[in-house]
């Protein structure tokens, strides 16, 4: 929540104004010492201008998942695919091309 709220650019003071509570039940609710009750979770994502699922990530939900890899991707099958259908010459003029841009 505090993340949101320091992106939007709002004040402790600011986003507990527009959720009807004070600076100090804001600053617990940030810190998580207490329970969020669901309405104040509403009243915070009105005031942010988001939904209450933003406030929990996906990635928090699947930490087990694996990150995909560059490989996982399909244009990069596609990339190697189409580099070893290409001539030799032609390959090596892509080699020395990415070399040049990966020194940059």
């Amino acid at each position: 929540m505090r993340d949101l709220r320091e992106h939007r650019g709002l004040s402790r003071e600011d986003m507990a104004q527009r959720m009807g509570i004070s600076s100090q039940q804001l600053r617990k609710l940030e810190e998580a010492t207490v329970v969020i009750p669901v309405a104040r979770l509403q009243a915070a994502a009105q005031a942010l201008g988001v939904s209450v699922g933003d406030f929990f990530p996906v990635d928090d939900l699947t930490p087990d998942a694996p990150e995909p890899t560059p490989m996982d991707h399909p244009q990069t099958r596609a990339l190697i695919e189409a580099y070893y259908t290409a001539p030799d010459t032609v390959r090596a003029s892509f080699s020395a091309l990415l070399a040049s841009l990966s020194r940059r």
